[in-house]
């Protein structure tokens, strides 16, 4: 039988899952404020940046879930989750509260409340890593 996985400590899932997520959230935004906000039409269908977090975060927690057995994925796994989380959270605000036109997500409110969301994301992360260190 082969021997289980070992978790990773949490001071290093907490940076394999916060450093992405910033990086990620900082780049979008930086990336759509000063470019400009280009979208992409797979098969004719807009593809926003919530959906492609959903398909990245879905296979991300399924290997968490049971523990990454695979020396690659162990790593790969947190950092995929911290990126989806970004792309999920950055764009909630700008679907719920605006008209989401492209004007609406370079808007104060839409950055603002991505913003939020990203910071209580960081304050959740920092409590779990809290809770769990040794």
């Amino acid at each position: 039988m082969p021997e289980p996985p070992h978790p990773l400590p949490p001071k290093q899932t907490l940076l394999l899952i916060l450093l992405p997520m910033l990086a990620t959230f900082a780049g979008l935004r930086l990336y759509f404020h000063l470019v400009h906000v280009r979208h992409i039409y797979p098969g004719g269908y807009l593809l926003r940046h919530l959906f492609l977090g959903i398909l990245i975060a879905v296979p991300a927690a399924f290997i968490l879930a049971f523990g990454a057995r695979n020396h690659v994925l162990k790593f790969l796994a947190p950092a995929a989750l911290g990126v989806s989380a970004a792309l999920m959270l950055d764009e909630v605000t700008f679907l719920v509260a605006t008209k989401a036109t492209d004007q609406d997500y370079i808007s104060s409110l839409s950055l603002g409340g991505a913003s939020v969301l990203i910071s209580l994301a960081a304050l959740l992360l920092l409590a779990l890593y809290k809770s769990h260190r040794d």
